[in-house]
């Protein structure tokens, strides 16, 4: 096998290794339903499966030539300038997902319906919301950008790295935050009541719109109530859950971010 293949399967690794990490250390006991872990497990499997699919549709459909050509450039100059260009889509797509309530409850919804910020967390998405993210850097590195192929393999151990390392439940220090998101700043993302801020793997971006932060501590409660991740066919069917079910069934609206709960998390 040749170095895109090697990381290719690297890559892949990092899934498991992450989910392996998750269940002999935490660094904070967060409260999870029954079948939390078995339902992320599904989820990771399922999103494995379907990126080799969602790849081999991209490889069918993109046959024209690309936009730029970056083809004859240095690995890592390439590497560099498709990481800073995806990552700017990302976070206007990530963004965009948590402001327009069609995509919210659509797409994203499901992935912050977790109660556990965890490895088990991390590939727990919608259908939509995994073509919308899994085709992205392949648009960005392809059609866009033409990058070389070990750049793009390395482009792929970047996004899949930053996908499971910002979910790990570990301590990092907090220099690292303005480098790339870290679990703690994550964690604020998904915090019960906030659901916002830090949409990039790449904080540069964060820091120029203004959605940037940098928690010392992860939040103390992440998604919206204990049992939410299992109402798997209501997310998938555009529905609202991000409020328990009633029993006289009135319509639920969407739980929005209040001043205390954000104020706390930005002190912490």
């Amino acid at each position: 096998m040749d170095w895109t293949a090697w990381i290719g399967w690297g890559t892949l690794a990092l899934i498991p290794a992450f989910l392996a990490l998750d269940l002999v250390h935490r660094a904070k006991n967060y409260k999870r339903p029954r079948w939390y872990r078995l339902r992320g497990l599904l989820m990771a499997v399922a999103v494995i499966g379907g990126s080799f699919g969602l790849a081999s549709v991209w490889e069918q459909v993109l046959v024209f030539p690309t936009l730029f050509d970056l083809s004859a450039m240095n690995v890592f100059a390439a590497l560099g300038i498709t990481i800073l260009v995806y990552e700017f889509f990302h976070y206007w797509y990530h963004r965009a997902a948590h402001r327009f309530n069609w995509l919210w409850l659509g797409a994203h919804q499901t992935h912050h319906s977790t109660e556990s910020h965890d490895a088990f967390g991390a590939n727990y998405t919608s259908p939509l919301d995994f073509v919308i993210f899994g085709s992205l850097p392949i648009l960005v590195a392809v059609p866009l950008l033409g990058v070389p192929p070990l750049a793009g393999a390395l482009f792929g151990a970047w996004i899949t790295f930053n996908a499971m390392f910002q979910h790990a439940n570990m301590r990092t220090p907090r220099w690292l935050g303005y480098i790339i998101e870290r679990p703690e700043s994550h964690s604020l993302h998904h915090a019960t009541g906030v659901h916002k801020y830090n949409y990039s793997d790449l904080p540069l971006w964060d820091m120029v719109f203004g959605t940037f932060r940098n928690p010392r501590y992860f939040a103390d409660e992440v998604g919206f109530y204990q049992g939410a991740s299992a109402r798997v066919p209501e997310m998938f069917a555009f529905k609202d859950v991000s409020k328990p079910p009633r029993k006289d069934d009135e319509k639920t609206t969407r739980i929005l971010p209040t001043t205390s709960i954000i104020e706390a998390q930005q002190a912490a």
